[in-house]
């Protein structure tokens, strides 16, 4: 798992990759793919963080 940071970045590049729209479908596909991953990733990362705010800002019981 690369850091949240690192995959926001990769996710940009490969938008403006796709944004140009001037690679084979093959290439194409592997980006969709790549980038389908690297959001689950980030959404994970996300839940996680937010998951351990909470507890962090719960009141102790």
């Amino acid at each position: 798992m690369i850091p949240y940071e690192k995959a926001i970045q990769r996710l940009e590049e490969l938008a403006q990759q796709l944004e140009r729209g001037d690679m084979p479908i093959d290439q194409m596909a592997l980006h969709l793919r790549e980038a389908q991953q690297l959001i689950k990733q980030c959404r994970e990362q996300l839940y996680a963080a937010d998951e351990a705010v909470q507890k962090i800002l719960e009141p102790e019981k």
